[in-house]
């Protein structure tokens, strides 16, 4: 649905529009990630793929760029391996071909660590800008890097301080200078016009999205525990039937951090950006969950190679060596070929379909006919009439939820729009099971919508139930379809 929101956008808004104007439904992403995307609509055309095309690209960019990243902070086995992890990850992949800038994000932190490695020990003024300009046009394009900025500037700031490295602090303090200037006209002029809105911040504060900094509770203390567990499924993609052997990324974790710790300067660059990212998400400024992570899961990589190398450098058993590595690649491998084998399962519960749901109607519309489209999936049908033009067009469903007191006042002014009905054969009724609420709503608001043992959506399926003949011929994750054949008089 959030490729819904920005593609009605994205399909509508010149490059003007897309850097002055607020997208629908309250979408957030940075000015050229939008405008690279509305650079290939315009090359290509409102498709799918088109829309998705900059981000596959991201994607594999990152690939390529996480070589030498993952070469210099571990070695050329831990290359492989960890270019194998970011290649198999499926949350990754599937961020590769979304239509949005998450993927995006993770490729601008390695453009950053990249940047890092060929210009940490520049000392001439033609080094130093271009690393600011590097800098500089990446937060154009990733909300993210900022945290990533931060934490090299402050952690390589402070290395140099400790070593009295008094030029390069100088210099390089100017490449950090451009980046933080970059940073402040982006966010003056466009990014503050996308500031999270205070209802979205209730949303992921209701469900517990944000650190708890400090923790004050036992339930506050089980949130890291949880979080951590999850992190190691969405984004990394390690989990599988067998829990527990999340340990084994989990602890080399760890001791790859330990091991870092000997190369103190790199071990500041890398720590340093997650200080300022629990930090924002203990001010409620950055959620913690899923796709957020994204940005970041480089860096966790690395952590994981180095604990990963240390390990191997102690074992001297090749079929134990074998063994771990099977064991702690096997979520990874079996989570990629269970997709390719059941496509229709590829991180299912980020998946909508409202395109099958649509083409459904389409190939079965007879004349006579009429399409009702409840309001929570209008978004989709909206974007999707005009991806792939409908040979019919729809009763377009008002939401009624804020202007009725009960479920009999809802209905009763939902008949205005059943009017269209008359004098029709048969009614598709469309409806989102899954989103039930829409943009800038408050939890469970309106209360008498919600209310526990009350299901409006059934209570609406029965009231057509009393017009005519009713069938369920479309039943999905998210979008769900029933035909009315309407009663003769």
């Amino acid at each position: 649905m959030d490729e819904v929101y920005l593609s009605s956008s994205l399909i509508r808004m010149d490059y003007l529009d897309l850097a002055t104007q607020p997208l629908d439904y309250q979408q957030k992403a940075p000015i050229g990630f939008l405008w690279a995307v509305r650079f290939f609509v315009e090359l290509f055309g409102t498709g799918e793929m088109a829309l998705r095309l900059f981000s596959l690209i991201c994607g594999i960019l990152s690939l390529f760029i996480f070589i030498p990243v993952c070469r210099y902070f571990t070695n050329e086995k831990g290359a492989v391996l960890g270019l194998g992890i970011l290649a198999f990850a499926s949350p990754l992949v599937f961020h590769a071909v979304e239509l949005k800038q998450y993927q995006t994000e993770m490729l601008a932190t390695l453009v950053i660590l990249y940047s890092y490695i060929k210009c940490q020990h520049n000392r001439s003024y033609r080094g130093i800008l271009l690393w600011g300009f590097i800098g500089a046009l990446v937060v154009w394009f990733s909300y993210a890097s900022i945290f990533i900025l931060a934490g090299i500037a402050t952690g390589l700031s402070i290395y140099r301080i400790i070593k009295k490295e008094w030029e390069l602090f100088l210099k390089q303090g100017v490449s950090f200078l451009i980046w933080f200037l970059s940073f402040g006209i982006n966010y003056l002029y466009f990014t503050h016009k996308h500031a999270e809105s205070k209802w979205i911040v209730t949303w992921f504060d209701f469900y517990k999205n944000f650190m708890p900094v400090p923790p004050e509770s036992m339930e506050d203390l089980k949130w890291y525990a949880i979080n951590l567990y999850r992190l190691f499924d969405y984004p990394l993609g390690f989990l599988w039937n067998i829990k527990w052997l999340v340990l084994l990324p989990i602890g080399l974790l760890f001791l790859g951090l330990g091991q870092l710790f000997k190369r103190f300067q790199d071990f500041l660059v890398l720590c340093f950006p997650f200080l300022f990212l629990f930090l924002a998400s203990g001010l409620k400024l950055y959620p913690l969950t899923e796709r957020f992570w994204v940005f970041i899961s480089p860096i966790l990589i690395l952590f994981i190679m180095n604990g990963y190398l240390w390990l191997m450098d102690r074992v001297h058993n090749h079929l134990f060596k074998l063994s771990f590595t099977l064991l702690l690649c096997a979520g990874l491998l079996l989570n990629s070929m269970r997709y390719v084998v059941y496509p229709k399962e590829f991180i299912g519960h980020k998946r909508s379909f409202q395109r099958e749901a649509l083409a459904r109607i389409a190939d079965k519309f007879q004349p006579g006919d009429v399409v009702y489209i409840y309001w929570n999936n209008l978004p989709g049908y909206k974007v999707y009439q005009k991806i792939h033009p409908l040979h019919f067009k729809a009763i377009e469903g008002k939401d009624y939820r804020k202007v009725s007191a009960a479920h009999e006042s809802y209905l009763n002014h939902l008949k205005a729009d059943f009017e269209g009905f008359k004098g029709k054969r048969r009614v598709w009724f469309v409806y989102n099971d899954y989103y039930r609420t829409d943009i800038g709503d408050g939890i469970d608001q309106p209360a008498w919508y919600y209310e526990k043992g009350e299901n409006s959506m059934f209570k609406l399926l029965q009231y057509f139930s009393t017009l005519g003949k009713q069938e369920e011929v479309y039943n999905s994750f998210d979008i769900k379809i029933s035909l009315i054949t309407l009663n003769e008089k």
